[in-house]
């Protein structure tokens, strides 16, 4: 049964006329009869009482006729919702991102993202660490994610959104307020830390490893602003991205020498799978 052959059955059921079905269905009449006849054979009934030219529907073919007609009326729904996902009208983004991009670089961009496209339902889950959220984008939790590299990313494309210089945070008192110091001859200080950060994947971790020393950590925080504050209270120094800024009162940002360390964020996407129509406009946007 095709769905073709249902519009011809329909088009002659509400006009009992097969010569005025063809036409409204814009083919020959006896193709029109032929498909009605192949329908019929394949039903294994009659759908039509024939007549000479009057032509008026069976009990199989009154049964027939709202199955039809709302076969009919799904496909045209189906084609329009289709069009609606490709056309950015209708559809969903899901996104997981470190919290830093989050609450600093993303919002104003989903703002313009849903002002183009209302239809779309966006949901954004702060994770940490990056590997959990490539684990997500893998497992199709998530369309895209925003991560900092290193990550694992077997399976994964990527596309590097920035990379950000990363800068001290100290108590205003503190000695080095006022100095450039290197990030190696801060070996010796207490330092506020994130509870995911103390591997070498973390990019800050890693930057101390590679200035020659583990960073000695003094307590943690599970949020940018968390840490800040535990500066402000002379717990320790902390090392951040400039994203992540935003210090308070009794701090000061110290610039470090060159070469400054760096974080790189990037985006990343199943390399198996083709992203929806809503994701590829929102990487366009990124």
């Amino acid at each position: 049964m095709e769905l073709f052959q249902l519009r011809y059955f329909v088009a002659a059921a509400r006009r009992l006329n097969f010569t005025q079905a063809a036409v409204q269905c814009h083919i020959a009449q006896p193709s029109l009869s032929a498909q009605i006849a192949a329908l019929e054979k394949e039903l294994g009934t009659s759908l039509f009482h024939r007549q000479g030219r009057s032509v008026r529907l069976t009990d199989a073919g009154e049964a027939l006729l709202g199955y039809a007609e709302r076969l009919i009326a799904l496909e045209e729904e189906a084609r329009l919702g289709v069009r609606r996902v490709v056309g950015l009208e209708a559809g969903k983004l899901s996104l997981w991102t470190l919290p830093t991009p989050s609450q600093h670089l993303l919002p104003p961009l989903l703002a313009r993202f849903r002002t183009a496209h209302p239809g779309i339902s966006i949901s954004v889950h702060e994770a940490v660490p990056a590997r959990a959220i490539a684990e997500s984008v893998l497992a199709g939790r998530a369309d895209l994610g925003v991560v900092h590299l290193p990550c694992a990313l077997d399976g994964l494309n990527q596309r590097i959104l920035l990379t950000e210089e990363l800068a001290l945070i100290v108590p205003e008192a503190h000695p080095l307020a006022g100095t450039t110091p290197t990030l190696a001859s801060l070996s010796g200080e207490s330092w506020v830390w994130v509870p995911e950060g103390q591997s070498p994947e973390h990019p800050i971790f890693a930057a101390c490893l590679a200035a020659g020393f583990t960073p000695r950590i003094a307590c943690v925080s599970g949020s940018a602003g968390g840490m800040q504050a535990l500066v402000a209270a002379g717990l320790g120094i902390a090392l951040l991205p400039r994203l992540a800024l935003s210090p308070p009162p009794g701090t000061v940002i110290i610039e470090l020498a060159e070469p400054r360390p760096t974080r790189t964020l990037a985006l990343v996407w199943r390399s198996d799978e083709a992203l929806s129509h809503a994701a590829m406009a929102f990487m366009a946007l990124l």
